[in-house]
């Protein structure tokens, strides 16, 4: 096997970046580095994807204490190489290396491995070589111009992973078609470790900062990666999975980092729930912790992130407008240029309880072609109507959108310098999307009428809940210049209830109907109920799920149908109470109760 040492790189006659370059680029971005890191990694991922293949990224957080962590640190060769120029490297506090001899202390590694990617194939000493662009050089911007739709244009999404490490020090392995290697003979695997600390002095020589774990050349003047099967022994002993032929793509190694599973699954739903949902691009994720598999992220699960679900689903047209509280459209064109789409929404009465949503009001998130969210736009002032949207940028707005944002993809910047590469009408398109964002919410919300209760929707003779209970007042008929009220009204007097069940769960609740108009004469009615489906499109009606459906009363002349409704007879006043249970179902999927009420039998 070769043998692999850490090298560090003496200070160039001609200068160059330090270590330091690399860590603070996405320093103080105004988000927890669990999100720029969950923003930026799974952004690389994507960005790297085979065009064919659906990219699944895998976050693996492994602890070790004691001897385990002591064993380990030496045989990454960070016990020698860090001790001895501990005082000069100026490390974060309370690192791995300082707590070494700390038995209680552990070590925390966190391993970002994806599938369906090319892998850093190419001639590892090209610039244009994957290997290169991810741990070599900074501020390759060379994807905002050769990458159709990519998400990174800055070549500093790198820089991510050391920010995030104690000692700033990373591994990268990686498989990847020999093909595509650029080196004779053909190589198919590869492992490089890196370190970026500040320029300091050591032993009389000056130091840039940078280091690298691999076989020293030309005097320590480079280091070339381990390949091959040196490249999945290291990676063995490093505890990465060691990759099959056919298992390309690269995986990244954290060094000492504290960034939790929690906060990672949280983070790729806030910024990554578009690419999660959208079945043509699509997007795995898989958490692991010590070995367990953990839950994915769920996104639609989210309070906070349902109304901006529900405003892709209109922008992208997988769904319709129902009513007032919610629209879709696309901006004005600018120069016969398409802007994008939007969808807007007006939250509900049950948003006020959700504490998350509240700072949510007036804000819109903007997504180019990857599918994260660039940012939840903030449209200013106050609304006359508690409302959010999604923007969705199009293929011809793309490119300047993505030369507006700055190192850490999380705004769009009309004033952006580097707009300045591009022709003039790209700074004049930026502008344009924003201004229209915010005056299209901000006319949205003018426009809208007061958010529909969300406990009633009232027809004549047809009456409906829809994801949820609501409560029907006592109506009455409408006086002089008004109109006849609806001469029956629902009540709930169980809201609907989830209840668990073999891992599954099902629905139960309990309703009245009541006559509340002042006509003698009887009216029969026919009383069904339905739990259906929430899908993309809307609710399926196709296959709803199973409802017995029970008459509480039995003082009324009623009879049950075939299908499980009822049909009865109410005169003025009468009440007819009703109980319901359905089948179980899987938990992951929203259903929606449905009660009709309908004249005649």
């Amino acid at each position: 096997m070769t043998r692999a040492s850490w090298t560090f790189e003496r200070t160039p006659e001609m200068g160059g970046p330090t270590g330091t370059a690399y860590t603070n680029t996405l320093l103080a971005t105004g988000m927890e580095p669990n999100e720029v890191l969950a923003r930026e990694a799974i952004q690389n991922s994507c960005d790297a994807a085979e065009s064919d293949k659906k990219v699944r990224v895998v976050f693996r957080r492994v602890t070790l204490a004691g001897e385990h962590k002591k064993k380990y640190l030496k045989l990454c060769g960070l016990d020698k190489e860090l001790k001895g120029r501990r005082k000069a490297l100026k490390l974060p506090v309370s690192n791995c290396i300082d707590r070494i001899s700390d038995p209680l202390a552990p070590l925390h590694l966190l391993f970002v491995d994806d599938y369906g990617t090319w892998g850093l194939h190419g001639n590892p000493v090209s610039s244009r070589s994957h290997l290169f662009r991810l741990l070599l050089s900074l501020g390759d911007d060379s994807k905002a111009t050769d990458s159709l739709g990519s998400g990174g244009s800055y070549g500093y999404g790198k820089s991510v992973y050391s920010a995030n490490s104690g000692v700033h020090t990373i591994f990268a392995y990686s498989s990847f078609d020999p093909k595509l290697s650029g080196t004779t003979p053909k190589q198919s695997a590869r492992l490089m470790g890196c370190g970026y600390f500040n320029q300091h002095d050591h032993s009389g020589e000056e130091f840039s900062g940078r280091s690298w774990y691999g076989v020293s050349r030309n005097s320590g003047k480079s280091v070339s990666p381990l390949t091959d099967k040196d490249a999945h022994a290291a990676a063995l002993q490093l505890g990465f999975h060691v990759r099959g032929p056919q298992e390309r793509g690269t995986s990244i190694l954290i060094l000492d980092c504290d960034t939790t599973t929690d906060e990672l699954r949280a983070a790729v739903e806030k910024w990554w729930w578009p690419r999660l949902i959208d079945e043509e691009l699509g997007l795995d994720i898989e958490i692991f912790e010590d070995g367990k598999r953990l839950p994915p992220p769920r996104p639609r699960k989210r309070a906070d992130l349902k109304p901006f679900i529900e405003c892709f689903e209109l922008a992208v047209g997988r769904s319709v407008p129902i009513g007032e509280h919610q629209k879709a459209g696309a901006p004005n064109k600018l120069n016969d240029t398409e802007l994008g789409t939007y969808g807007f929404v007006v939250l509900g009465n049950e948003a006020s309880k959700i504490d998350s949503l509240q700072d949510a009001v007036g804000r819109v998130a903007l997504i180019r072609a990857p599918r994260m969210v660039i940012e939840y736009f903030d449209s200013g002032g106050s609304l006359s109507a508690a409302c959010v949207g999604t923007f969705v940028a199009s293929s011809e707005a793309d490119p300047a959108l993505k030369r507006s944002e700055p190192a850490a993809h999380n705004l769009w910047d009309a004033k952006s310098s580097r707009l300045g590469e591009m022709s003039p009408e790209n700074r004049e398109l930026v502008q344009a999307v924003l201004q229209r964002i915010k005056a299209g919410i901000r006319r949205f919300a003018a426009e809208s009428a007061p958010p529909i209760p969300d406990r009633h929707d009232r027809l004549s003779f047809l009456e409906r809940l829809l994801g949820g209970a609501f409560d029907s007042p006592t109506t009455k008929p409408g006086g002089k210049g008004g109109s006849p009220a609806d001469p029956i009204a629902i009540h709930f007097t169980q809201e609907p209830t989830l209840m668990p069940e073999n891992g599954l769960i099902a629905v139960s609740g309990k309703f009245r109907i009541q006559r509340v108009d002042d006509k003698n004469s009887v009216k029969h009615v026919r009383v069904r109920l339905a739990l259906l489906v929430q899908e993309d499109e809307g609710l399926s009606k196709k296959d709803p799920i199973e409802v017995k459906l029970r008459l509480v009363s039995n003082t009324l002349d009623a009879s049950a149908n075939a299908d499980g409704s009822w049909v009865l007879s109410l005169a003025v006043s009468n009440k007819a109470e009703f109980e319901f249970s359905s089948a179980a179902y899987n938990p992951d999927w929203t259903t929606h109760v449905q009660v009709m009420v309908e004249e005649g039998q």
